[in-house]
């Protein structure tokens, strides 16, 4: 799943090269050894990624305490791990192609994506009103405000700015990413929909024999998949999104430089690829503040439209034409 930033075209495996499970991905050794090297290279990328991903997703971050606060355990090294669990098969070389493949964007050191043993309380949101994914964005926004306009000495403004840019981009991610899992929580049309727009989900093959087995894991594996998608990677969200919901596409123009700019925050940190600090002003934040709403504003409203409210005092009595 697209969990993190490395989400570049893959082979697609076949159905016999591993299995699926709430910890990841899980490589059948005997058909590792037997393919060709561009599907090996697939399969253990896909074991890692299906496991690790990047501490920005959602380790705590402290800097007076140095940095990512690894609660979950970690940091992770891909290639201790990577040999760990593949280097009885395979030689050095081989797993460090792999190795430089998923730290192709600057990540080095990696946290575990947490499933267990709190991951159904991560979809508790699911149950609540559809109001919830907006009334925390705004929540989220009021909070940057508020940190914006908080008196911080000129040496630490520049920090404080960055951090606070990064935040208007994850409160943007939160709300796609509660959007989408409540929509398909309680619509079965949404659910369908988003199963067969998915390109992950529409390029397992299944024999006729697996056919009730997978469907009876398909909840959970759309739960799993939402937990770890890259939210910010609005290319391919955007299009999923509206076509599980059956609404129009924002455009992301405007967004996707303020996310460029982000990454440069939290991958490089804080610099650009020339080693220049990535200066961030009151003026920088509240144009990203005010494209976030928008964009926003705009799914709400074609949802709205979408999926109108039948009865005001019941904002969850919801007609799916």
């Amino acid at each position: 799943m697209g969990h993190n930033d490395h989400i570049d075209d893959q082979p697609d495996l076949p159905l016999e090269a591993g299995t699926h499970d709430r910890l990841g991905f899980q490589p059948d050794d005997d058909w590792l050894e037997r393919a060709e090297p561009e599907l090996r290279h697939a399969a253990m990328r896909a074991w890692f990624l299906s496991r690790y991903w990047d501490p920005a997703n959602e380790t705590p971050y402290n800097g007076r305490e140095g940095g990512y606060q690894y609660i979950h355990g970690g940091p992770y090294d891909a290639d201790e791990e990577l040999q760990g669990r593949f280097g009885h098969l395979f030689d050095d070389e081989e797993i460090r192609e792999v190795v430089d493949d998923v730290e192709s964007d600057g990540i080095l050191e990696w946290a575990p994506i947490h499933t267990e043993p709190d991951y159904d309380a991560d979809f508790e949101f699911e149950a609540n009103k559809r109001s919830d994914p907006y009334e925390f964005l705004e929540q989220r926004l009021n909070e940057v405000d508020a940190l914006a306009a908080a008196q911080v000495d000129l040496q630490r403004q520049p920090l404080l700015r960055q951090l606070l840019y990064s935040s208007l981009i994850a409160a943007l991610e939160a709300y796609l990413a509660d959007t989408m899992s409540y929509w398909v929580a309680v619509d079965k049309k949404v659910f369908r929909r988003f199963v067969s727009s998915c390109e992950e989900f529409k390029a397992r093959k299944l024999t006729l024999s697996q056919i009730f087995e997978r469907m009876d894991a398909l909840e959970d594996d759309v739960e799993r998949y939402l937990q770890q998608l890259v939210w910010h990677r609005l290319d391919k969200v955007v299009p999923l999104l509206a076509d599980s919901l059956n609404i129009g596409r924002p455009e992301i123009g405007e967004l996707m430089k303020h996310i460029l700019i982000r990454h440069d925050i939290v991958h490089r940190g804080g610099k650009t690829k020339d080693g220049d600090g990535v200066k961030i002003a009151n003026d920088n934040l509240g144009e990203l503040r005010g494209h976030v709403v928008a964009f926003a504003d705009e799914i709400e409203a074609m949802l709205l439209k979408r999926f109108p409210i039948v009865d005001p005092s019941n904002v969850d009595d919801v007609l799916d034409i």
